[in-house]
């Protein structure tokens, strides 16, 4: 059975006695530990801290904590606080990178070096936001909305192959993924569209494996059912959407911010298509957003 919330994933892998361990890089911020706190508490992970090593302390003890039962590493040059959470993935001291207060270039850059073999040769790397839709009490999968700038048809593959590897986590066995497009129909002029349909007919011919593709769909038609009753549309992916492909990272990055500012809607962000999870927050999200992320990298590692 797939998941439905947030809470029901942190429910299961305490059920399930599932703890893993994370180097955060900068983590001389308050949201940041606000969220490895909780997840140390929730008994999900522990993380060893890497950064400003007196305000570490600082932020941990105005959060309760004893700062003397937790490992801090001083380092307070962010590119080189990456590099070491990286090296400590890389050498198997932890499952996984987390980002602190650092930009997501330096992160990025520190994680993907070859060096650490993160990424398998050849591999994409996407973003994924997970959101919980609460009129249908279920998980949606919006990607890529932060690191693949202007993915083309090629790369749009691999994004989908992502997501549905993320999909098979939440326990959706065969997702249904609509590659979203401002209208319905092919328009040569507008290459998402164009992409949208070449990615339909890759799924019909089993080169996209483990879901069911459509598109090109509006974000209206693949999410809400009324709208494709209004529009007359005939698809077993339109109002029922698991996974929703974004055009590019700007259309991505501006409905992962509406559905968390203006929705207000539970989120987790992660990354998909590495060798491990990376555990990778913009520095403006809530501590609520970092721990579902967390969680979400939790299961992600199984």
């Amino acid at each position: 059975m797939p998941f439905n919330d947030f809470g029901e994933i942190l429910a299961w892998l305490k059920s399930n006695g599932i703890a893993k361990r994370a180097a955060v890089a900068a983590a001389h911020d308050l949201d940041a530990l606000t969220s490895v706190v909780a997840a140390r508490h929730a008994g999900i992970l522990d993380s060893i801290l890497i950064g400003d090593g007196d305000r570490i302390r600082q932020l941990l003890v105005q959060l309760g904590e004893d700062a003397t039962t937790w490992e801090i590493v001083e380092e307070i040059d962010d590119a080189k606080s990456a590099r070491m959470a990286a090296q400590l993935t890389a050498d198997n001291e932890v499952d996984m990178p987390m980002k602190g207060l650092l930009q997501t270039g330096t992160f990025l850059r520190a994680v993907l070096d070859k060096k650490f073999g993160m990424v398998a040769e050849k591999a994409l790397i996407s973003q994924a936001t997970i959101f919980h839709y609460q009129e249908e009490e279920r998980m949606v999968v919006v990607s890529d909305c932060a690191i693949n700038v202007a993915p083309d048809y090629s790369k749009k593959m691999q994004i989908i192959r992502n997501s549905v590897e993320l999909c098979h986590a939440l326990g959706i066995d065969e997702p249904k993924v609509a590659v979203v497009a401002p209208f319905e129909h092919v328009n040569p002029e507008m290459q998402s569209t164009v992409d949208a349909a070449m990615l339909t007919l890759a799924n019909v011919r089993g080169q996209i494996k483990g879901c069911i593709v459509d598109g090109p769909l509006g974000f209206d038609t693949a999410i809400s059912i009324e709208a494709v009753r209004h529009k007359g549309l005939v698809s077993a992916v339109a109002g029922h959407a698991d996974v929703l492909i974004m055009p590019d990272l700007a259309a991505g990055n501006i409905l992962d911010k509406s559905i968390r500012y203006l929705a207000k809607f539970e989120t987790a962000g992660v990354v998909a298509g590495a060798k491990v999870p990376l555990i990778m927050t913009s520095r403006s999200d809530s501590s609520e957003n970092k721990f579902n992320s967390i969680v979400m990298s939790v299961l992600q590692s199984l």
